[in-house]
C-alpha cells in the first residue's frame, strides 16, 4: 500500500512539473509564433508647429515604448504624449524614442544614457523592467540598473523625469495559471523597487499598474499576441501618463 502511495505521489509531481514547464514555455512559443514588429524606424519625430525652440522629449524603454503592437508609431504612447504636450504648450516637440524590443534595464543603463544626455532633454520617461521580469533578473540587479539610470540622469540633465511603473500584461489566452499570479506578484515587487528609487531621486512615479488593472486581461486592449497593447491600449496608457505628468 505504501509503495502505491509513493508511486501515485511521484506521478502527481511529474505531471505538475511537466504542466508548469509547458505552461511557462508556451508563453514564449505563442509570442514567437505571432510575429509583430516595432513600427518606428529609430528616428526622431518633430510634432506640432515647426517654429520656435522645440521641447525635447526622450522616451526610454523596450518594446512597449517602441510601439510593438501597432502599425504606426503615431499610435504609440510616446507619440500620443508628445502630441498632447505640443497642443498644451503650443510648441513643437522633438520626440526621441530610445527603445528597442527585448532590452532590459541593464541595456538602458549601459548604452542609452550618453545619448539621452546629449539630447539635452526637457522631459524623460523611463518605462523598463518587463523583460527583466521574464528574463529572471533579480530585483537587486534591477535596482542597481535603475539606480544607475536615475542617478546619472538627475545629475547630468535638467529634465523632468517620469518613471512609469510596470503594468501586468498578458491575457488568459497567453498566460495560464499559476503564471498570471506569479508574474503579477513579480510586477508588484519590481514596482516597489521603482517607487523606492523615484522617492530617493525625487523624480515622478507614475502608477500605470493601478490604471491598467481593470483592463489587464481584456483582449480589447491587446495586439494579436495578447501581450503588447494595440492602439486602444496605448491610447489608454498615454491618457493616464499625460494626465499625471504635472501631479
Amino acid at each position: 500500500m505504501k509503495k502505491v502511495v509513493v508511486i501515485a505521489v511521484a506521478l502527481v509531481c511529474i505531471v505538475l512539473i511537466a504542466y508548469l514547464w509547458y505552461a511557462r514555455a508556451s508563453i514564449y512559443w505563442k509570442l514567437g509564433g505571432t510575429p509583430i514588429f516595432a513600427p518606428q524606424d529609430y528616428t526622431n519625430y518633430t510634432i506640432g508647429a515647426q517654429d520656435g525652440k522645440p521641447i525635447v522629449y526622450v522616451a526610454l524603454g523596450d518594446s512597449l515604448t517602441a510601439g510593438v503592437g501597432v502599425d504606426s508609431y503615431k499610435m504609440s504612447y510616446p507619440y500620443l504624449i508628445a502630441q498632447n504636450i505640443s497642443e498644451t504648450k503650443q510648441a513643437p516637440v522633438e520626440l526621441v524614442p530610445l527603445a528597442i524590443p527585448g532590452i532590459r534595464s541593464e541595456y538602458v543603463a549601459g548604452y542609452f544614457l550618453e545619448e539621452t544626455i546629449a539630447q539635452s532633454p526637457d522631459i524623460i520617461t523611463l518605462f523598463i523592467g518587463t523583460n527583466d521580469i521574464h528574463g529572471n533578473v533579480g530585483t537587486e540587479k534591477f535596482s542597481e540598473h535603475v539606480e544607475t539610470i536615475l542617478s546619472t540622469l538627475t545629475r547630468e540633465t535638467d529634465a523632468e523625469i517620469y518613471v512609469i511603473n510596470l503594468p501586468y500584461i498578458g491575457t488568459k489566452d497567453l498566460v495560464a495559471q499559476p503564471y498570471r499570479y506569479y508574474f503579477d506578484l513579480q510586477t508588484q515587487k519590481y514596482n516597489t523597487v521603482l517607487k523606492v528609487l523615484t522617492s530617493k531621486y525625487k523624480v515622478t512615479y507614475l502608477d500605470l499598474y493601478s490604471a491598467h488593472q481593470t483592463h489587464k486581461l481584456d483582449t480589447t486592449y491587446y495586439a494579436p499576441d495578447f501581450f503588447h497593447p494595440n492602439a486602444v491600449g496605448y491610447k489608454l496608457w498615454a491618457d493616464y501618463i499625460y494626465a499625471n505628468f504635472s501631479k
